[in-house]
């Protein structure tokens, strides 16, 4: 069975980037905060994102998470040396259903969207930085509805903020 986490920084105004996909307004990441953010990459198993994500991962240079199984979602036909990688047409239910362990739901908006309207998001984290854009990429796009969410944990570091709720 999989649990499935959407963690993602975002603007304060809800942009997890500009509308040409950089992030720049993220800027340097709090200390203590990449502490809590290297511990959460440990405690995962997978990644799921969408190919605009993954093709924006690669702009930064070496394919990161290594160690991690990543499962791009995507219709296009796509290569990769990368052996942790694996390019899916699959549906986000018939992928949940057998991937194993903790899943980092790493966006984009579409996918994230699936993901929603399917149900399977299990935890939010999304992590806050003081930064208005005005506009860009919003983390969250037009979906069905989540109900009964939890506040669990916020936690503040430098002019961040840390947000989790769980379904």
């Amino acid at each position: 069975m999989s649990y499935v986490i959407l963690q993602l920084a975002l603007s304060i105004d809800g942009y997890i980037a500009r509308k040409d996909g950089t992030v720049d307004f993220l800027g340097e990441m709090n200390e203590e905060f990449t502490k809590v953010f290297n511990t959460f990459v440990d405690s995962i198993d997978s990644i799921v994102m969408g190919r605009g994500t993954y093709e924006k991962m690669l702009e930064f240079g070496e394919m990161p998470f290594k160690n991690k199984q990543i499962y791009v979602l995507t219709s296009k036909k796509l290569e990769t040396n990368e052996p942790h990688v694996t390019f899916t047409k699959q549906s986000v239910s018939s992928l949940c259903s057998e991937v194993e362990g903790n899943i980092w739901l790493f966006g984009g908006s579409k996918v994230i969207k699936s993901f929603i309207n399917e149900g399977l998001v299990d935890e939010f984290q999304m992590f806050y930085v003081p930064q208005i854009i005005g506009e860009g990429i919003p983390m969250f796009l037009k979906s069905d509805e989540m109900k009964d969410l939890t506040l669990v944990r916020h936690e503040q570091y430098g002019n961040s903020l840390l947000v989790v709720y769980k379904k």
